[in-house]
């Protein structure tokens, strides 16, 4: 690592992610923790005493940010339960891999309240090494919990007294569970936005057509999974459980009065959304993502990995119920592409470290499976910088004169092949290069 008071990226091709073109032969001016100008680096002379990095043939991006990452969440133990609270050499490990892999910003969508916050400083302040982080507090759900991330609520009072609790301590986000009715999360969103408070939803027992009328800021995942959605003759035989889940696919219609409602006013109250598929891909190819056989593995922090092994969220499924998730995942893609083509922000988030979705390594898969949908490259990639920067309203995602300096050098062209995005030589983060540790 060396930090640089001015530098000069010179002679590299630039990814204009709102165009999806590559500007090359450029020189990239910075200064202190911004970008001061972008030139062509024909005829161009340095600054006397600048520092100078010449990178021809590599191709510059805006730093990826991963709007869906747990960093503090417990490794699980040898009883496939989640320690009390989070391990520190874990979190670590986890933050640096994230950084190494080009991501550059994280937002966490629930974790322990006070640690959260507290190492959100730690981060902004370069005590530890990791992307500058937003932070969502414990996540409210009504069900009981024995777990660092969530925290237990059973009335409107309650859930206002949690938030404002967790607005005290100094979040960025409220973060709202699926089991909560309407009136909780209507509680919730309003009692967050009176605090100036976006807020997260993973909703489930009160709609996406809702959340979005109550004006929630944020759905994770890629399908809602209420019961709303389908047509009135299935809803008897569906059950709200992690295999219900293909059922629900089975049955939907993405044309359906219901799901165009639902997209509707996701658009016009400006809802983001990130898809997680990488959440879906692990739980439907489950036996392909066990232990022995993960070609991630070594990329993985240890206990993290341990824990995979310990339990995962589909270990007990039978080969005919794995054959009839996979037979449903294009249902999945096409709702995701659906989003997209119909106007929704779409972001990219990965839900790690839940397992077999290793940190960093997740997000670039998950960029490829977004690919996979039918999103065009350019569309993904903007989803991974600019539309993220937008959703959360930071001065990052493109590379421009006066935006933060968080860029990814690349060895090799994003846009004429996402695997691309792993080639990395070199992540700058507020103006401070870091070479990844391979």
């Amino acid at each position: 690592m060396l930090l640089l008071a001015a530098l000069v990226l010179n002679h590299v091709s630039v990814i204009d992610v709102a165009r999806g073109v590559a500007e090359a032969d450029r020189a990239v001016e910075i200064e202190g923790t911004q970008i001061h100008a972008v030139l062509r680096a024909k005829d161009y002379r340095p600054p006397a005493g600048i520092q100078v990095v010449n990178l021809p043939g590599r191709y510059l991006m805006p730093g990826f940010v991963d709007m869906h990452a747990h960093v503090l969440f417990p490794p699980l133990g040898e009883d496939g339960r989640p320690l009390p609270s989070f391990d520190r050499e874990t979190a670590l490990a986890l933050l640096r891999t994230l950084l190494f892999n080009g991501i550059t910003t994280v937002r966490d969508p629930g974790d322990a309240t006070e640690a959260a916050v507290a190492v959100r400083g730690l981060l902004a302040r370069g005590v530890i090494v990791g992307p500058p982080m937003l932070t969502a507090g414990r996540i409210l759900t009504t069900a009981p919990m024995e777990h660092a991330i969530y925290v237990t609520v059973t009335n409107e009072k309650e859930v206002r007294e949690e938030v404002d609790w967790q607005a005290d301590v100094g979040v960025d986000f409220i973060k709202l569970y699926q089991d909560l009715p309407p009136r909780l999360v209507r509680a919730g969103i309003d009692e967050a936005h009176r605090r100036g408070l976006r807020v997260i939803g993973h909703l489930q027992s009160t709609t996406w057509t809702d959340a979005a009328r109550m004006g929630i800021d944020f759905i994770a995942h890629a399908a809602s999974w209420a019961p709303e959605y389908l047509a009135p003759a299935a809803r008897a035989a569906y059950r709200p459980s992690m295999f219900g889940r293909v059922y629900w696919l089975e049955h939907v219609d993405p044309n359906s009065p219901a799901v165009q409602e639902m997209i509707t006013a996701l658009v016009e109250h400006h809802v983001s959304v990130d898809p997680t598929l990488m959440a879906f891909r692990t739980k439907f190819w489950g036996d392909d993502f066990r232990y022995t056989n993960n070609p991630l593995r070594g990329e993985a922090p240890p206990k993290l990995w341990a824990g995979f092994a310990r339990r995962s969220s589909t270990v007990d499924w039978t080969p005919e119920q794995y054959r009839a998730a996979r037979a449903q995942w294009p249902k999945l893609l096409a709702l995701v592409k659906l989003m997209h083509d119909r106007g929704v922000l779409l972001t990219v988030g990965t839900d790690t470290p839940f397992p077999w979705i290793v940190p960093g390594a997740s997000f670039h898969e998950e960029l490829r499976l977004l690919a996979s949908a039918g999103i065009p490259v350019p569309a993904v990639l903007r989803m991974a910088t600019l539309n993220a920067a937008q959703a959360l309203k930071l001065n990052i995602g493109s590379i421009e004169p006066g935006k933060d300096a968080d860029l990814v050098v690349l060895s090799a062209n994003p846009l004429e092949s996402l695997r691309n995005t792993e080639r990395i030589e070199i992540v700058v983060k507020a103006g401070k290069i870091f070479k990844p540790e391979r």
